[in-house]
């Protein structure tokens, strides 16, 4: 009877061996296999178009040397109703599908009056393939109440594509 014990723990810790070997081998495959589809996704900002304003002087915007940023500055709204229109080209350079999940913008939090809208650029369920480009137009504009003209507007945007 004690024999019979004796090889049936051994049989279990083998098998529990073998199945918690089996779950860190499959564990590290799959990470490996997500970061080597990461380095195919590669939507860069391609190229900016002519600027439209009213109300506005001197707009500009500069692709920053790493593609995946924008310097967008408009540097004097005169009144409500003011803005500018900047059209901005997307390029797929990537292997895989590409899908806009979000859009950061950095410098625009202290503007309660300025409003930055997108247009032509779906957020979700836009798939962008392989060397396929889309160009969409980003406004910025004086559009609530505010007491003072706005000088200097300056801020970043940058995407954030997944694999569609």
């Amino acid at each position: 009877m004690k024999k019979q014990s004796i090889i049936l723990i051994c049989v279990i810790l083998l098998i529990l061996t073998l199945s918690i070997g089996y779950a860190i081998f499959r564990t590290s495959t799959t990470i490996v296999g997500k970061s080597a589809i990461v380095k195919d996704l590669n939507v860069i900002f391609y190229e900016i178009g002519d600027i439209t304003q009213q109300g506005s002087k001197n707009a500009n915007a500069v692709i920053m040397n790493d593609k995946k940023r924008i310097i967008i500055s408009v540097p004097e709204l005169s009144y409500k109703g003011a803005y500018a229109i900047i059209p901005i080209t997307i390029k797929n350079n990537g292997n895989i599908p590409a899908r806009l999940e979000s859009i950061y913008e950095y410098g625009t939090s202290n503007q309660n009056a300025i409003v930055v809208s997108y247009d032509g650029i779906g957020v979700t369920n836009e798939v962008l393939n392989p060397n396929d480009s889309v160009t969409f137009n980003v406004k910025v504009a004086w559009e609530n109440d505010a007491t003072t003209d706005f000088k200097n507007i300056e801020f970043i945007i940058k995407f954030n594509f997944v694999q569609a």
